[in-house]
């Protein structure tokens, strides 16, 4: 532990995370491109002149949508309105309203639409609405889709799966169809009518949806030398956003104003960014910031460190997620030290919604939410979440932020939600790992982890598609390479003159650029995959569905010619790493 470690430990003001709380949940909802974000970036921009830091808003257009407004009106067998919000990005109906009989299809899966005609007719599922389940809807011909949450609560949501602002045509991806939120326990009465067949109801929803001009404040520290960590929050909320994501914007104010304190100390810098078009327009503030400062985030970024729903009520386990391999030890480490938390006491607090589909890797790797817009750029991103235990009465599975409490992205979101004490402890943990980082004479990332995730996603895709596909060259190639990371930092953790470490810590960060985009990514580094469940290797993840297909079908010899080919860019991307590897011990002696 360094003195300013402790130092910044001790000097966390729970006086100044209150102020800033309470402030920022009185503007209510902070939709990009409104009065309410430009308020909420003056208090950003203000509080950083007030701590002497260095600071500029970029101002750019992005394409959102928020709902105005939304109702369902029972038609049959009873008459009655039911209470409901909407989504981004779900279509406006006609004024008068779209009407329909109502099909019941579960939480919204393929196969839970079998043997039931939806077409031009509405659905009614129990579950949120999500990007998955509206693309699935949308396909089979919906026109209109009902979701509920598990109990009181409406929960604004968004459903394009499109990540960030649209490109080309991405546009097109968007599902469209009619969606209106409501409470599950107003929802559960329907389902039995629905099951029934005799359930009719009336959408009436308005969406906005075009190009606003938003803002994206961004402070920063800088270090001795130019490489920097990328420390952001997104800082538009649905309704007060209290734990959603108040707390994660005064989380990093406040971190702003510890770190500015040591500044002449620092080695390597930090940038504080708060997103907009987090929650309006899937992570476009992240996404702008990677597509515009491309070429020096690749250069110079140590990591990317994601802060979101800090500080929440009751909120006393601590989980690492969204960590890669390379990062994962050091975070866990840091994480138990400084709350007493490991990865094995805290593993029953994950929550399913956050986790990866891969049979073998780490459920703590990122999975395609959380503003990790920089998976192109190869960034080791990095996070602890604060979460509910299983057992707390406010848990609920389905909410993926706020800690998993029920009031996540509701109107029961407001600022006594949030604890002040926690949210403090939160910020002592979030400013030792950054000043960590910032300060390390030897990055503390161990790229065995990596290797092995590619190892742990290989043998998944051998088991399932091994007959068809030879994987046994990447493993091997994985294998070397995680030999050959394993003497790099053996070799390196006793180096302390500053040339070497740099040439060390330099070769770490384009290992990431070489590795990350391949295992978290199928698009190119400087396009976005969407935003959908995925799992590492994801090019590969066409050969999980080899069995189910006829081998003499043109569509199985397609997915294997396009398999091969995904299978020369990995294999590219690990012996360029390796390349790497050996060159720096051969310099090495």
């Amino acid at each position: 532990m360094t003195q300013f470690e402790n130092t910044a430990r001790q000097a966390v003001s729970a006086e100044g995370l209150q102020q800033s709380v309470s402030y920022l949940c009185s503007l209510g909802e902070k939709v990009p491109g409104t009065a309410e974000e430009e308020k909420a970036c003056t208090y950003i921009t203000d509080k950083l002149a007030e701590y002497g830091i260095e600071h500029t808003v970029h101002r750019f257009d992005s394409y959102v949508s928020a709902p105005v407004s939304a109702k369902v009106l029972i038609t049959a067998p009873e008459t009655l309105e039911v209470e409901a919000v909407g989504v981004a990005f779900g279509l406006s109906t006609p004024p008068d309203g779209f009407s329909s009989d109502v099909v019941f299809v579960g939480t919204g899966t393929p196969q839970e639409y079998e043997g039931k005609d939806v077409s031009g007719k509405i659905v009614l599922l129990e579950k949120l609405p999500t990007p998955e389940r509206a693309t699935v809807a949308a396909a089979m011909g919906a026109t209109g889709m009902i979701c509920m949450s598990a109990g009181k609560q409406r929960h604004k949501m968004i459903i394009t799966p499109v990540w960030g602002t649209p490109g080309y045509d991405e546009a097109r991806k968007i599902p469209r169809v009619h969606v209106a939120s409501i409470a599950g326990d107003d929802g559960r009465p329907l389902i039995e009518w629905a099951k029934a067949g005799s359930l009719e109801a009336t959408m009436v929803t308005e969406t906005f949806e075009g190009w606003r001009e938003v803002l994206l404040p961004v402070a920063e520290i800088k270090g001795r030398e130019p490489e920097f960590v990328l420390v952001g929050s997104h800082y538009c909320s649905w309704f007060e956003g209290s734990t959603d994501n108040v707390t994660g914007d005064s989380c990093i104010l406040e971190m702003a104003r510890l770190l500015k304190q040591n500044e002449g100390n620092l080695r390597y810098g930090a940038r504080f960014a708060w997103w907009p078009g987090h929650s309006h327009a899937r992570y476009s503030g992240s996404t702008w910031y990677a597509d515009t400062f491309w070429q020096d985030l690749f250069d110079h970024a140590i990591s990317y460190f994601n802060i979101d729903s800090p500080g929440v009520k009751g909120a006393t386990v601590y989980v690492p997620r969204h960590q890669m391999g390379e990062v994962s030890e050091f975070n866990e480490a840091t994480t138990k030290e400084i709350t007493g938390w490991d990865t094995d006491t805290s593993s029953r607090a994950q929550l399913a919604l956050g986790k990866r589909k891969d049979k073998y890797v780490s459920s703590t790797r990122p999975s395609r939410a959380a503003d990790q817009s920089f998976w192109g750029v190869g960034l080791s991103s990095i996070s602890v979440y604060g979460m509910l235990t299983p057992d707390d009465p406010n848990r609920d599975p389905n909410v993926g932020g706020s800690g998993g409490a029920w009031w996540w992205h509701s109107q029961h979101e407001s600022v006594d939600k949030a604890d002040m004490d926690i949210l403090s402890q939160d910020v002592r943990l979030y400013i030792t790992i950054l000043s960590r980082l910032c300060n390390a004479t030897v990055l503390p990332f161990n790229y065995t982890l990596s290797a092995q995730d590619f190892l742990d996603a290989l043998r998944e895709y051998d088991e399932e598609a091994g007959q068809w596909l030879d994987f046994d060259p990447l493993k091997a190639k994985a294998q070397s390479l995680q030999n050959a990371v394993a003497a790099m930092h053996k070799a390196a953790e006793h180096l302390t003159d500053d040339a070497e470490t740099s040439r060390v810590n330099r070769t770490y960060l384009r290992l990431a650029r070489w590795l990350n985009p391949v295992l978290f990514q199928t698009r190119s580094g400087y396009e976005h995959d969407p935003a959908l469940s995925s799992r590492c290797l994801p090019g590969l993840s066409g050969a999980l569905k080899l069995k189910s297909m006829d081998p003499q079908s043109d569509a199985f010899k397609f997915d294997i010619v396009g398999l091969k080919r995904e299978i020369n860019r990995i294999s590219h991307h690990l012996t360029e790493a390796q390349r790497l590897v050996d060159g720096w011990l051969q310099r090495a002696g």
